[in-house]
């Protein structure tokens, strides 16, 4: 009986300790466009001296100005695409630094979701919550799903404005930003070289 319930033992302890690991990404392609990629930027348009931020959640029309300490002095900037206005670059030079993409439909969601969490190794952390309006009735209902390691982040996440009484809508689309810092560090190092 003693070695059954070791051999039990042994057997669940692979399991349990798959679980509570993360993985590291890797590279992720996402549209065509790799972190650390170099891109032709007549293909672009600039859109700002900004850099977009690790998470959607918290980024503001009074903050999205504001460029991290780590970037200063070094020409980062968001550029668009000419040809689908939903991909947008932050770019170093013409190196890609972060992927944003917004207008993303729901099948499309529901397959970089599934793949995001098989390359992670686990599921995303889902956010809900409601923003009241302080001069207006409106209230901003914003959903969020984010990976987030010590190397990399991904969120995946909308908002949708309206009145209390208001319908759901039927279907919504998403935005998504993807930062993988081991390759950005790697990216900086070398430029500053």
């Amino acid at each position: 009986m003693k070695s059954i319930t070791t051999v039990l033992f042994l057997l669940t302890l692979p399991l349990l300790s798959c679980g509570q690991t993360s993985k590291y990404l890797g590279e992720l392609e996402l549209r065509t466009y790799k972190i650390g990629d170099k891109v032709d930027i007549k293909k672009f348009k600039k859109y700002a001296n900004l850099a977009f931020p690790d998470h959607l959640d918290g980024w503001t029309m009074s903050n999205s100005d504001k460029l991290p300490k780590k970037y200063a002095g070094l020409p980062i900037s968001i550029w668009q695409n000419k040809k689908d206005s939903g991909i947008a670059l932050t770019l170093i030079d013409n190196i890609i630094l972060k992927i944003t993409i917004s207008n993303i439909k729901d099948d499309e969601k529901d397959r970089i979701t599934k793949m995001v969490s098989e390359k992670f190794g686990f599921e995303g952390k889902v956010k809900s919550y409601e923003e009241s309006h302080p001069l207006q009735a409106w209230i901003t209902y914003w959903n969020l799903v984010t990976w987030e390691t010590n190397e990399a982040i991904f969120q995946i996440g909308n908002s949708d404005m309206r009145m209390p009484t208001a319908p759901i809508p039927k279907s919504m689309l998403w935005n998504l930003v993807y930062s993988d810092l081991v390759l950005e560090s790697k990216i900086l190092a070398d430029y500053k070289k």
